[in-house]
């Protein structure tokens, strides 16, 4: 089963990863960095457990014209 790892930066900003059962990063924060623990927690757990399932689902293009 994939976990969530929540943990401090050494910038002191919190951040979390999903990880899978071979340790391979599944999804990150971004580096973009919680000023607390709790920020960091719930962000994760609602990417993770589909709080954002009904975003707007766009396809980047490399070269429109």
């Amino acid at each position: 089963m994939a976990k969530r790892r929540v943990y401090e930066r050494e910038d002191g900003k919190w951040g979390w990863q999903l990880v899978a059962d071979n340790d391979n990063i599944i999804a990150i924060d971004g580096n973009q960095g919680y000023e607390n623990e709790q920020d960091a927690r719930t962000m994760a757990d609602r990417i993770i457990g589909g709080g954002y399932a009904d975003a707007k689902k766009v396809r980047r293009v490399r070269n429109p014209k």
